[in-house]
């Protein structure tokens, strides 16, 4: 059986651990190197035995750690072609040649599962999401900052076992915080960050396709709380006819989980 569990996740850093059989990679390392390393210790892992880290765009808060832990680690940095085009240096010059290109609609291939790439819409140079195939026949994919659902993205999480999806903000919350206009305006947007009630919207959709495990992830700390961000998905369950037992609905937060 697949773990996928979120180390990190807010607007200040994100990172996730996945691991099946013998194989533990990394989706993002948006934290420092450090706090990596203890949050893979405190789940009985360490970053010794870390194949591999995808990275879903080039923002600070997922890439934070990629320099100093491909000095520390020989591990292969799976990037895609805008985001690492974005970098002040070549990615190679900046990660010790640890780069590997990787666009959406390729496949990669581990030890025991493929991971399909797709495209997600946000306001960077470049930004995927991640599709994963166990031998065993699970499934799991993870979507975040993302300004909206699109067809592409909804293929990749419809029938996964386990999804990690973007509920970043409440509407109201974000109209009426301290954000300035200009910033509110590029979260609200379709290349910003996915909202609570969106999120809401799709989650009753991928329980009726066979999800079993919705992990609620990249919360802002302004424009939400967990309360607010489960009540909304579990509000929009429960009026499809959903109880906690076809689903089990959690909270990503910004430290383990």
């Amino acid at each position: 059986m697949f773990k996928a569990i979120p180390l990190f996740s807010s607007s200040s850093g994100n990172c996730v651990y996945v691991q099946y059989n013998d194989e533990e990679i990394l989706i993002d390392a948006g934290v420092s190197y450090k706090r990596i390393c203890a949050a893979l210790t405190s789940i009985g892992s360490d970053i010794s035995r870390i194949k591999a880290v995808l990275v879903t765009h080039e923002h600070s808060d997922h890439v934070q750690a990629l320099d100093v832990l491909s000095k520390h680690a020989d591990i292969p940095i799976y990037i895609n072609s805008g985001s690492a085009d974005s970098f002040y240096c070549h990615p190679d010059e900046l990660f010790c040649g640890h780069v590997i290109i990787a666009n959406p609609g390729e496949t990669l291939t581990f030890g025991g599962f493929d991971v399909d790439i797709f495209a997600t819409p946000h306001d960077s140079a470049g930004s995927v999401g991640y599709h994963f195939t166990f031998s065993d026949g699970n499934r799991f994919a993870l979507a975040t900052d993302i300004g909206h659902l699109t067809d592409d993205i909804k293929k990749h999480l419809l029938g996964c076992s386990q999804v990690i999806l973007e509920s970043n903000h409440d509407i109201k919350k974000l109209k009426n915080g301290p954000y300035p206009y200009p910033l509110k305006q590029r979260i609200l947007s379709d290349r910003g960050h996915l909202s609570n009630e969106a999120c809401a919207q799709f989650v009753p959709q991928l329980v009726e396709s066979g999800t079993k495990k919705i992990v609620l992830a990249h919360l802002s700390k302004e424009n939400n709380t967990p309360a607010l961000a489960y009540q909304t998905s579990a509000e929009a369950l429960a009026l499809a006819g959903f109880t906690p037992d076809d689903v089990k609905l959690t909270i990503a937060m910004c430290s383990i989980i």
